[in-house]
């Protein structure tokens, strides 16, 4: 039994390192909320392919890392976020990317 959880624990590092090897090679958009208030139904939409990502509620003072996933042609990304005062916000965040896009994006939100 010994040898075959050793082989289970192999097998699941490889499967995890290979996992962050390739999500460390993609594009990131990272969300920082410094208000000092929670702002709801953040998502981000992609322009061409019309893809959009729900993520939810962001709390005051967090971030959040967000991995770009772009289809097979080049595209744009906005941010969109509801305020405190209930105030739609949407804001471009990457003008023009695509697959071969490996930046890391930085959004504040204040």
């Amino acid at each position: 039994m010994t040898s075959n959880k050793k082989a289970l624990v192999g097998v699941m590092s490889i499967f995890l390192a290979s996992c962050s090897f390739f999500d460390r090679d993609r594009g990131k958009i990272i969300v920082n909320n410094i208000s000092p208030h929670t702002v709801s139904d953040v998502s981000f939409k992609y322009t061409s392919s019309k893809r959009v990502d729900v993520i939810g509620d962001l709390p005051a003072n967090s971030s959040y890392r967000y991995t770009l996933n772009y289809a097979d042609h080049e595209d744009s990304v906005y941010i969109s976020y509801i305020d405190k005062n209930k105030k739609k916000h949407t804001e471009n965040v990457v003008p023009y990317g695509g697959k071969y896009d490996k930046k890391k994006y930085v959004f504040t939100i204040k």
